[in-house]
């Protein structure tokens, strides 16, 4: 069940333990779910709750995880990563009767009194261990810091230089702290972006997935489009994204489609009502961002939609967004800085009269992404003005076109954009026309 193969896998591990070994570091412990899943091929939603790899530099990985968790593990997860399972106080399913006949047990199984959970491997070569031994340890709560400092232990890493991702929003503090105070001769460290910056530049198979994301995000797009007009509830909206995301094969996405009106076009990161009133009206603005998902790879698109007809203002503002989105496209190119790009974008946009106008950033970098953001935990890489980040070809962009608010026209337009030896590339491709609904 997973999409790349074992060998694309080893390389991302071999390139991530690169940089480690550049920064000294001994190991990392990784807790952003896209991290994980770049390095394992583990997707789930279970990462609500502790979930970790331990990366050494010449050890087998060491994933820490729920023990209910344990039958998606055997199906996703790459065969060269020993598991550790623990319990949060639930007692695990009973052992089946029948196991299926491709898997050999290596060490019998545990007694009941565990659930079944003690030391084991399979033919897949995957290693599961369990840390605890008896009914008691199924009511510690303190069992996910206890596997961690385990996993530490059996690497030998008791007094090494380890890493964690302190800005992780999937690291509980409490437990941070406590594998920290338990592993006092450990010297640590922040782990900050270094698994990120592996992954800011796509593989040829990961582009393939972010293709058909981009294939699924147009489809998504037209469909809430042709569904918009006068008298329409935007809950319909979205129910015509939703039906066609799913139909065309995509999984569910990172961050829920955003549709906005121009009740509510300020809530940047607002989407539909629930309530009955939301009904599209003749001269709204209608804020349509989304992004289709293949294999967990997004590809972002937004639109901004006039219902039942086109203010007067609005040719210009529209005119000049797909003009600086086009500029943006023109100058991202390997080599050139994130502030070359951003400032691209301003200078379509300042010649144009609208000097005035200023955005945060003019896109930025997306791939993996699980809930709550398409772009991976914390604040996006993105193309912002000052920024030295250097582009390079494979990486994958929101490109963003904006001028909201300013009082001469509304406009919005953004399309997922690839870096190749000539420049950027559209994936996205939805008409970028001004037109009434």
């Amino acid at each position: 069940m997973r999409f790349f193969t074992d060998e694309e896998f080893e390389e991302r591990v071999h390139q991530v333990r690169e940089k480690m070994a550049e920064q000294k570091l001994d190991a990392i412990i990784i807790t952003n779910p896209e991290n994980i899943y770049y390095l394992t091929g583990l997707s789930h939603q279970g990462y609500f709750a502790y979930t970790s790899l331990v990366l050494s530099l010449d050890k087998e990985p060491a994933l820490i995880i729920r023990a209910m968790e344990k039958a998606i593990v055997e199906d996703m997860v790459v065969p060269t990563v020993k598991c550790y399972l623990y319990s949060d106080g639930v007692p695990p399913l009973p052992k089946p009767k029948h196991r299926d006949k491709d898997l050999t047990l290596s060490t019998p199984m545990e007694g009941p009194e565990t659930g079944g959970l003690g030391p084991w491997s399979m033919s897949l070569g995957i290693s599961i261990q369990s840390d605890h031994n008896d009914e008691t340890e199924l009511k510690d709560y303190s069992a996910p810091v206890k596997a961690t400092c385990q996993a530490l232990q059996e690497l030998g890493l008791t007094s090494a230089h380890v890493a964690f991702e302190k800005s992780s929003a999937f690291l509980p503090y409490k437990i941070a702290e406590a594998f920290v105070n338990r592993m006092s001769d450990v010297k640590w460290s922040d782990a900050e972006d270094l698994v990120t910056e592996c992954r800011i530049v796509q593989s040829p198979t990961e582009l393939a997935c972010t293709r058909k994301a981009a294939e699924i995000s147009d489809a998504m797009m037209m469909s809430g489009i042709a569904m918009a007009g006068p008298g329409v509830s935007s809950r319909n909206v979205m129910g015509a994204i939703y039906q066609t995301m799913i139909l065309r094969g995509g999984a569910y996405p990172a961050f829920v489609p955003l549709v906005r009106s121009t009740r509510t076009l300020a809530h940047e990161h607002g989407t539909w009502d629930e309530w009955d009133a939301d009904i599209l009206q003749k001269e709204d603005l209608l804020f349509l961002e989304m992004a289709g998902c293949y294999w967990r790879y997004h590809a972002p698109i937004g639109r901004l939609a006039h219902i039942g007809q086109i203010s007067p203002k609005a040719e210009k503002a529209y005119e000049t967004c797909l003009a600086a989105l086009y500029s943006a496209v023109d100058a991202l190119k390997p080599g050139v800085t994130a502030d070359s790009v951003y400032k691209a974008w301003q200078r379509c946009v300042d010649k144009a009269g609208f000097s005035h106008y200023r955005r945060h950033h003019c896109g930025y970098i997306v791939g993996i992404g699980f809930p709550p953001s398409w772009s991976g935990s914390g604040v996006p890489k993105g193309l912002r003005e000052g920024s030295t980040m250097v582009i390079q070809k494979g990486m994958v962009f929101h490109l963003m076109s904006w001028l909201l608010r300013t009082g001469e026209g509304d406009a919005f337009f953004s399309d997922t954009v690839v870096v190749t030896d000539k420049g950027g590339e559209f994936l996205t491709k939805a008409p970028r026309e001004l037109n009434a609904r």
